[in-house]
């Protein structure tokens, strides 16, 4: 037996980018609570102006392209093609970003999680890490070769640490291959997004800009591939035990906390314009 789809989504777009999960998906993908594909060939250069997060890990991973960013945390920064980046969002963060195409394109991945609760999460000091592309694990077999972005898989670890008990991976599988993976009994939670190519779960053909959300098991995984090679993205996670309440890119368990971060981002939004 392997894990099932639940659901299949095609996706909300707006402008370049196209949203798949959203907080109003919320408890059915906890502890994920959005997941943006961004596509930009049209060469103008996109910009975020400024706003802000809490009690949120935000997860930036371009694969063309690279991302400047100017935040309340580190200043300024550049995310590479290839490249991880981690924000924990804490008692809140402002920044603003601009997608810089390669020959034309510019695409990324953003995930958001939320955070654990209180002051070991939701409230915790903002913080961000970035990891290179050459520090994050690759994983080859006979059919496939499986980047290992946060979490562990056969175990191997990557150097990330995220607040949440997931694992986020992406992975390649040639043309008639087959990938496969157990994840802890505790990973009740996850999906999976096509990038190219055609993936078949459980007799669900994914097409490319395609997600499945895993029924909620412990059921290993299983993906096959036809005449056609794959690239997709697996995420599962341990689903947290807490209320959720969510304003924008914020995620508390309380309104005092959410009121409180809200305050804390308008001061940092303020001190940002007056830095740029």
């Amino acid at each position: 037996m392997s894990r099932k789809i639940a659901a299949i989504r095609h996706g909300v777009k707006h402008g370049d980018i196209v949203t798949y999960i959203d907080n109003h998906h919320l408890p059915d993908t906890n502890p994920f609570i959005l997941w943006d594909h961004y596509l930009s060939t049209n060469r103008a250069h996109s910009e975020l102006d400024f706003h802000g997060h809490s009690g949120i890990d935000a997860i930036s991973y371009p694969v063309v392209g690279s991302i400047n960013n100017f935040d309340s945390i580190t200043g300024k920064s550049q995310i590479k093609s290839g490249d991880l980046q981690l924000t924990t969002c804490g008692h809140g963060m402002a920044h603003k970003s601009q997608m810089k195409h390669h020959h034309g394109t510019a695409e990324a991945f953003q995930m958001w999680t939320a955070s654990p609760p209180n002051q070991q999460g939701e409230m915790i000091t903002p913080s961000s890490t970035q990891i290179n592309s050459e520090h994050l694990p690759l994983i080859e077999d006979i059919h496939a070769t499986t980047k290992v972005l946060i979490g562990s898989y056969e175990g191997t670890d990557s150097p990330v640490q995220h607040s949440c008990n997931i694992i986020y991976l992406d992975i390649i599988v040639s043309s008639y291959g087959c990938w496969t993976f157990s994840p802890p009994e505790t990973h009740l939670a996850g999906f999976i997004y096509v990038r190219s190519g055609q993936a078949y779960v459980t007799n669900n053909q994914l097409n490319p800009n395609q997600m499945g959300i895993f029924e909620h098991s412990t059921q290993p995984i299983k993906v096959l591939t036809t005449n056609y090679s794959a690239r997709f993205f697996i995420a599962l996670g341990q689903p947290l035990s807490q209320p959720f309440i969510t304003q924008g890119g914020s995620v508390h368990t309380s309104d005092e906390n959410l009121t409180q971060a809200l305050n804390n981002i308008k001061l940092c939004i303020n001190t940002l314009k007056q830095e740029q």
